[in-house]
Formats: structure tokens, C-alpha cells, sequence
């Protein structure tokens, strides 16, 4: 059977710029914050509809060059260092700029914190002020309140670092109490859906590309897993193709394994980069990976929920003592089986900087004690030993 999937781009997106503010509560939905400000100014500012929807896309995916917490909290000064502001816009830029779906909008992410000079172009100089507005507001007090003291702020900069006429724009929105009220209250995610008159749902080719998008910046989170989304999806997709699953079904598997991590963006930096085995209490938080992981994929669209499961059941067990559901062996459908058993292997073979891979003898014989333990699934776990050679070429 073929399983249609309903990937709409602006919900995908949302959730991938969402998972990246998951890790600091003081940043939690900034990207949808920044993409409804944006949207609110290019309707002010009469942008025609091409120029904003590649706002809106440009917005949500503005910050995907930042890499660490740090990084993000020291961008978050109003007048962030010259060197910092560069540095993640480039990287964005680089990530975006070999996409098919993405390419157009590199420019607009590598240009978002410029200061204003006349020949700059609008949807970057409208990220720049919605992104240091959401920044300005003091999100524990009443918005109203603080208008005045914004709008201040940004006349005080007109000209010199933002742009003159989404400045204006910016006065002419600020009369608008529900503006400010929308924000507070988060009431500017169903309006932003409810004024976009336009809809991209994504072929499988594009959710793959978004899919691969996600696993470079996962992987490249920390030193310690480097290709670990990548040769995770490598070795589930033939161990899929070797159970005998259909082309289309092997894409899919694919797809899980390149978004089976994407909950660890969630995760602070400190426990991501602990070189070594995590205590309790770094068990504990590292765990909210996979329940991120759940619910981010859940949010592509209809039809994705065999992915969903596939790709965030890679750490529950047979016996139930898995996390974050601690489900058991009858919830746990082949696919997500097979998740588990490629993201074990994968991490054995890995060197990590604090480690060499594994030789085959100790993968071979940690796989079997997890299969006696009832942890992972004894056939496909037999499939990946007899195939261990092939598998460690992948990694």
C-alpha cells in the first residue's frame, strides 16, 4: 500500500524553526514570532504576493545558522558584534543556498541583521527590525505598555540601522492594539494561516531535501555526531530494502532517519557536547529528544504519522522500558523496530572524538546482549550482523 503524505511547506518549516527555540525558554517560538511580525509589515508595506511569501519562508528560516545556545543568547543584544551577526548569517546562507526548494531566500537569511544603506532590499531589511523587535519585548510584562518605548527605540535608529520605510511601517502597525495583543497571547500563528492566501504542498523529492536540511544541522549540533543522522538513515534504508520493503516504503525509512534526531535541537548544548556518559540528571533531559522528535515530524501534516512513529520510537523497547512513551513490543510496528536497531548499530560503529568505532566483534555482541534483554527486535537485529560488513561502510 502507498502512503500518501500531506507535507505542507509552511507547517514543516514552522516546526523545524520551532524545534531550534525549543532549547531556551527566553527564545521559545521566536522564528514564528519573527515570520508574523515580518508578515504584518510586508502587508503594511503592500509587498506583492510573490515577495511575501518568500518573506514569510526567509522569516521562518532565518536563524538556521546558529549553532549553539551561546551563540544565539549573545544575538540576542539588540546591536549584537558585527563578527557574531556575520558568522550565522553565512552559515544560513550556506546551508540554504545549494537547495533546490530554499536557494532563492539564501540571499534574504545573509542579509538579515545588515544596517540600512540604500540599495538594501526589503525583505531582509523587514527580518532585521521584526527580529530585533521580538528581541526588545519583555515578554513577562503587558505589551502595551511597552509600544511607546519600542517605537522610540526604532525612530531614534531610523535611516542608520533600519530601514526608513519599514520604520513607518512599523508606527502605522503600532496603532493597532491587537498587533501587540496577538503576540502576547499567541493568537498570530492560526491569523498568519487565515491571511496566507497561498498553500505549497511538498512532493516526497522536496521533504527528502528539507528531511537531508534537518540531519546537516542536527548532526552538525555537536562533535560527537557528526554523520550520525546520516548513517543512521544510510543503514536503515538497506536494512529496509534487505526485509524486502517496496522502493517507495525504503524512501520513507529514509526520510525517518534523516528527522529521527531533529528533538535534539531541543536538548542544551552542555548535554549534547558532555564528552563522555551522561549522569541521571543529563539522562533525564536528553530524553526529551524523541518526544520533541514526536511531535515536531507530527506537525508536517496529514499522512505523516507513519513517519512520526518510525522516527521517534527509536529508543523504546521491546519490554517497555523505553522512553518516551514506554511502549512495548505489540506498538512497535517493523519500521520503528528497525529505527532502533540502525540507530544502535550506527552509534557503535561511530568513532567519537572520545572514542574509536567499535570493532565488529563488540558491536556484534552488544546488539545480541540488547536482543536478550528484549530491547531491540532478534530478526532484524540478526539481518544487521550478518550484513555488519557492509553496514560499517555506510557509517
Amino acid at each position: 500500500m502507498m502512503l500518501h503524505i500531506e507535507a505542507d511547506l509552511i507547517t514543516t518549516l514552522t516546526g523545524l524553526a520551532r524545534a531550534g527555540d525549543l532549547n531556551d525558554l527566553q527564545f521559545l517560538s521566536h522564528a514564528e514570532r519573527v515570520t508574523y511580525i515580518a508578515f504584518r509589515l510586508g502587508q503594511k508595506l503592500q509587498l506583492p504576493q510573490g515577495d511575501l511569501e518568500d518573506l514569510i519562508l526567509s522569516a521562518l528560516v532565518h536563524d538556521l545558522g546558529i549553532s549553539t545556545t551561546g551563540e544565539k543568547l549573545k544575538l540576542a543584544d539588540l546591536q549584537p558584534q558585527q563578527g557574531m551577526v556575520s558568522a550565522h548569517c553565512r552559515r544560513g546562507y550556506e546551508l540554504l543556498k545549494p537547495t533546490k526548494l530554499f536557494g532563492n531566500l539564501a540571499k534574504n537569511v545573509l542579509e538579515h541583521h545588515d544596517y540600512y544603506k540604500p540599495d538594501l532590499r526589503m525583505i531582509p531589511a523587514i527580518i532585521h527590525l521584526a527580529d530585533r523587535l521580538d528581541m526588545m519585548i519583555q515578554k513577562d510584562r503587558y505589551y502595551l505598555w511597552q509600544k511607546d518605548d519600542i517605537l522610540a527605540y526604532f525612530r531614534s535608529k531610523k535611516g542608520t540601522i533600519f530601514h526608513p520605510d519599514v520604520v513607518e511601517a512599523l508606527e502605522g502597525l503600532a496603532l493597532i492594539p491587537s498587533f501587540w495583543l496577538d503576540l502576547q497571547y499567541g493568537n498570530y500563528a492560526p491569523i498568519q494561516k487565515e491571511l496566507l492566501s497561498f498553500r505549497h504542498m511538498l512532493t516526497l523529492d522536496e521533504l527528502e531535501e528539507i528531511a537531508h536540511l534537518v540531519a546537516t544541522i542536527v548532526d552538525s549540533k555537536s562533535p560527537f555526531t557528526g554523520t550520525h543522522s546520516q548513517g543512521v538513515t544510510r543503514i536503515a534504508g538497506f536494512l529496509g530494502a534487505a526485509m524486502g520493503m517496496s522502493e517507495h516504503k525504503v524512501r520513507l525509512i529514509r526520510v525517518a532517519g534523516l528527522l529521527h534526531d531533529i528533538g535534539k535541537l531541543a536538548i542544551p548544548d552542555e548535554i549534547l557536547m558532555h564528552p563522555g556518559a551522561l549522569d541521571k540528571k543529563q539522562r533525564a533531559v536528553m530524553k526529551q529528544h524523541t518526544y520533541h522528535t514526536y511531535y515536531l515530524i507530527g506537525s508536517i501534516g496529514p499522512g505523516v504519522q507513519h513517519i512520526q512513529r518510525w522516527a521517534a520510537y527509536h529508543h523504546e523497547r521491546l519490554d517497555g522500558t523505553g522512553y518516551p512513551f514506554a511502549l512495548s513490543a505489540p506498538d512497535l510496528e517493523p519500521e520503528a523496530r528497525l529505527m532502533a536497531v540502525a540507530d544502535i548499530t550506527q552509534a557503535l560503529l561511530e568513532s567519537r572524538p572520545y572514542r574509536d568505532g567499535l570493532s565488529h566483534e563488540t558491536v556484534k555482541r552488544i546488539l545480541r546482549n540488547n536482543v536478550d534483554a528484549n530491547h531491540i527486535d532478534g530478526e532484524i537485529t540478526a539481518l544487521a550482523i550478518q550484513h555488519l560488513d557492509e553496514l560499517s561502510t555506510l557509517v
